[in-house]
């Protein structure tokens, strides 16, 4: 279970590095790809990233440090969630 949870946390940070690159481009106007015009979809492959960095991170040992970062990481995904809701985007 560890395992997957630490692959597909990878995957959506490959994915997330992806849409932020296309993200930029298009809101350069560089080339133009119609979901990534605004910022809705790279707000939305964070949450994921950090949700799943944070449920891999306080999955580990209940150390100090890793249950500091997993509420950090939380907390991000957290207000990227409000933001999103608030349609800041």
């Amino acid at each position: 279970m560890r395992k997957t949870l630490n692959l597909l946390g990878w995957i959506s940070v490959f994915v997330t590095i992806f849409t932020l690159i296309l993200t930029l481009l298009t809101t350069y106007q560089f080339i133009y790809i119609r979901y990534f015009d605004s910022y809705f979809t790279l707000q939305c492959s964070m949450v994921v990233t950090l949700t799943l960095f944070g449920i891999t991170m306080f999955d580990s040992k209940y150390k100090f440090k890793n249950v500091m970062f997993s509420l950090f990481c939380m907390a991000l995904a957290v207000g990227t969630m409000f933001f999103i809701w608030m349609r800041v985007y």
